[in-house]
């Protein structure tokens, strides 16, 4: 017995929406660049970026699956707010105990467009390259998401597990853990190798899609 297979539907990107897209990805080449000079040419900022990177949880791979941040976004993020400590979204706050304080902005992080290569396409494409082949083929699109905060942005929503305070009731949106809270603190973890931070840097130079990428 035939079946036929449902497709979802696709909505229409406006011209609008691709305006509004291209102006973000501009306005996050320009804050990175900005960023990139800043470390490149002071090595305690350097240091202070691998320091939120182990924080924040680093990955070597940005097409990977791993939990974590590219060292790409780990800059976006970086160059949007700082200090930087911990991040997440919406939904990851709340399971937490937190919640996103009323009227924070939210920071954006590069997202590709399209599904992930797998590790055979990978590795293919490895060795034809090493075999002289160049791919003719486009360069995966981003776009910039916005939804992520730092917990600099959120406050408790039950009693904080570090320093104890607790909502006055189910009303109150102000009470914010005191800024000596542990929370607050930079998390441990490894930091990413300082010539691979230079490597990642020097590439938000470049201009275009080429400094583009990374989940």
């Amino acid at each position: 017995m035939a079946t036929t297979k449902q497709r979802g539907k696709r909505r229409r990107v406006t011209q609008a929406q691709k305006d509004r897209s291209a102006a973000n990805r501009t306005a996050a080449r320009e804050v990175l660049h900005a960023y990139a000079v800043l470390c490149l040419s002071d090595p305690a900022e350097l240091e202070q970026f691998r320091s939120i990177a182990a924080s924040l949880g680093w990955k070597y791979d940005p097409a990977s699956d791993d939990p974590g941040y590219s060292l790409q976004n780990v800059a976006l993020l970086a160059a949007q707010r700082r200090p930087l400590t911990w991040c997440g979204g919406f939904d990851y706050w709340l399971s937490v105990g937190r919640c996103v304080v009323a009227g924070e902005t939210s920071l954006g992080t590069w997202r590709h467009i399209g599904g992930k290569k797998t590790d055979e396409e990978r590795a293919k494409e490895k060795e034809l390259a090493e075999e002289g082949w160049q791919s003719t083929g486009r360069r995966p699109r981003y776009y910039v998401k916005r939804g992520t905060f730092d917990v600099a942005q959120t406050r408790p929503a039950a009693a904080c597990p570090h320093c104890g305070t607790t909502p006055t009731g189910e009303d109150d949106r102000t009470t914010q853990c005191p800024p000596t809270c542990a929370v607050f603190a930079l998390r441990p973890g490894s930091k990413p190798p300082r010539d691979l931070v230079i490597e990642v840097m020097q590439a938000q130079l470049l201009d275009g899609d080429e400094a583009e990428g990374g989940d």
